[in-house]
């Protein structure tokens, strides 16, 4: 009489063969290739991606200052199809001067300091943390 046991791995050990043999014959070793090979990929892209945002928004601030510079060097004398860009400035420039004025004269009519000035003092690291320490120390031993 067979040994269930010897039956059981038998059996087990042809169905294992064969479930390889599918997944070698049909394909399925390529599709989770593909599959992590894609995931990489997005991976990849996503960070690249980010990156790209970053060089942009690099690119976009240098062009700023350059503008920002130009303006500066030839505000007197704007030449070509800069005049109207010029002309344009000065009249939104002209715009923020005379709302900070009229936030000032509110202010000042209202009793309203200024902008605060805040002080903010910054000690030493290892005083900070020694300061900390005594403060939980204390705290402990009055809990207890």
């Amino acid at each position: 009489m067979a040994d269930y046991k010897d039956i059981f791995n038998d059996t087990l050990g042809k169905l294992a063969g064969k479930v390889k043999e599918a997944a070698d014959t049909s394909g399925v070793l390529d599709v989770y290739a593909q599959g992590a090979n894609r995931a990489k990929a997005f991976g990849q892209i996503a960070k690249l991606s980010l990156e790209l945002n970053s060089e942009h928004d690099e690119l976009n601030r240098i062009y700023t200052e350059i503008g920002r510079l130009y303006y500066e060097q030839a505000k007197a004398a704007p030449e070509g199809f800069f005049v109207p860009l010029f002309d344009q400035a000065d009249r939104i420039a002209g715009k923020i001067r005379d709302k900070r004025a009229r936030i000032d004269a509110l202010r000042e009519d209202a009793g309203i300091a200024g902008e605060p000035d805040i002080e903010v003092e910054i000690g030493d690291f290892d005083e900070v943390v020694s300061a900390t320490e005594a403060d939980g120390t204390a705290a402990d031993n009055e809990n207890r």
